[in-house]
């Protein structure tokens, strides 16, 4: 435990920041720094080999997003089910929140 709480503060005093989600190796928590989301418990042990890093582009998500958000609207002007709009707007909600971060 107390050599996890040493690799976490290591990694916040570098800058990075933790995230909600775990890695799917290890269950340690995420890190993201400089567009980069990492594993720092699998990224040490594997130096050598290929490290495990999801790259977030710049601003490339946002056009994602923009298109996944125009596709909900376009659901829900044809949409009558009370359940199924407030899912739509749900999701809409959701990715306006991603839209926005950085």
């Amino acid at each position: 435990m107390e050599k996890n709480i040493k690799v976490v503060s290591a990694e916040l005093l570098k800058g990075a920041k933790m995230l909600s989600k775990h890695c799917k190796n290890c269950g340690f928590p995420l890190f993201e720094k400089n567009g980069v989301i990492y594993c720092p418990i699998c990224s040490k042990n594997k130096e050598k080999e290929e490290k495990i890093f999801i790259s977030v582009p710049e601003n490339g998500y946002k056009k994602i997003i923009d298109s996944k958000i125009n596709y909900l609207f376009n659901k829900l002007k044809n949409e009558d089910d009370v359940h199924n709009i407030r899912e739509i707007c749900e999701t809409i909600l959701i990715l306006m929140k991603l839209k926005s971060m950085r």
